[in-house]
């Protein structure tokens, strides 16, 4: 049987590539069935690219040893990072809760082209599909059953989107430039400053996507910070200059001269830097960043770098802003380094969160 489910307001961004396994009844026999053959099934789900949650089981994969470092890099085993969050959740943000318990044991994914039912008042609009214990025990066997399961998958996302949908006008060609990403309307790095993030963060996205969460993982990684008090390790700098997290045992983070100038110049003021005032910021860096070259410093062409990096119409402050995100996130989920990069809202000044009572200097 298949079925379509409404959701709104979920705590996560729907995963394309999920399949996750549903009920609003527990069904002891299918769920013996899953256990016993985790393995394979997330493995066949996993030759079409597909990942299957069965979120008892998840909740564990999430807190392997890389996984729990990335998450909890206090964590010295999983018993310390104790997700606690209810199998069947998504249930909870159905449009219409009422048929909760009419939800057989089923696959859920999402897909934003599939074919919406217009009858359903939903944010998303996902496709179940039903299995019972005769689902795993059919004459074809096991595999067959799950060729079938994703043949239909494959079938379905390959749908034409809902061609009753208006198509956008193309725009003349006057709209066209002036819609082109690279028309000159003049530039600040504060306006931009978000943007820029995100392009440069992508550059990292490959090298840290299996230990980052996305759909249901980041919704888990979520809970379990929720209602706890995060864990934030002391940001310790030695007279040499070097960063160490010390309660994350003892964790270096490493950073290019330049975007480690900076990152200590908002780091000595907790209050914040205009982007539109970092001219005024110039010279306090550049003796930063004397000190951190030490017999290497150049001061022509130092001169050259801090006064693009504090000019508030170049880019390179966002540049060393990202690469400092990067030098974080690279280590630990977003929960947690949020509170040792620099961010802030347009307009804004740009900040770093981190409490400085857990700030140490040794630098005197």
């Amino acid at each position: 049987m298949h079925f379509t489910l409404g959701l709104k307001k979920l705590p996560f961004e729907p995963d394309f590539n999920q399949i996750i396994y549903i009920e609003g009844q527990h069904d002891e026999e299918v769920n013996q069935l899953i256990k016993k053959n985790f393995d394979y099934i997330r493995d066949r789900f996993a030759s079409h690219n597909y990942d299957f949650c069965y979120i008892p089981f998840l909740k564990y994969d999430l807190t392997s040893k890389e996984r729990l470092h990335y998450n909890a890099p206090y964590a010295k085993s999983s018993r310390e990072a104790d997700f606690m969050v209810n199998d069947n959740f998504i249930l909870d943000y159905m449009v219409h809760p009422e048929n909760r318990e009419k939800i057989p044991p089923s696959l859920l994914y999402f897909h934003p082209d599939c074919w919406k039912n217009k009858y359903v008042d939903a944010e998303y609009q996902f496709r179940g599909i039903s299995i019972t214990p005769s689902s795993f025990e059919d004459d074809k066997g096991l595999s067959a059953v799950l060729d079938d399961i994703l043949k239909d998958i494959d079938n379905h996302r390959r749908l034409p989107i809902d061609f009753h949908k208006v198509s956008e006008p193309e725009a003349d060609e006057e709209e066209e430039i002036l819609c082109r990403s690279d028309y000159d309307w003049g530039f600040d790095a504060d306006s931009d400053f978000d943007t820029e993030s995100k392009i440069l963060l992508q550059e990292i996205e490959e090298r840290i996507d299996k230990l980052q969460q996305k759909g249901i993982d980041s919704y888990i990684i979520e809970s379990l910070f929720k209602n706890r008090k995060k864990k934030l390790s002391r940001l310790r700098i030695t007279k040499d200059y070097r960063i160490f997290l010390p309660d994350y045992f003892g964790m270096e983070i490493n950073m290019t001269p330049l975007p480690k100038a900076v990152f200590l110049l908002f780091l000595k003021h907790p209050e914040g830097i205009m982007f539109s005032y970092l001219p005024d910021f110039r010279e306090e860096l550049m003796e930063i960043y004397k000190k951190i070259k030490g017999p290497f410093f150049n001061y022509e062409s130092a001169q050259k770098s801090i006064e693009d990096v504090t000019d508030p119409l170049s880019n390179s402050i966002n540049e060393k802003c990202s690469r400092i995100r990067e030098a974080f996130v690279s280590h630990f989920d977003d929960h947690l380094a949020r509170y040792y990069y620099i961010d802030g809202k347009r307009g804004e000044p740009k900040k770093i969160l981190l409490p400085r009572d857990l700030v140490e200097w040794e630098l005197d």
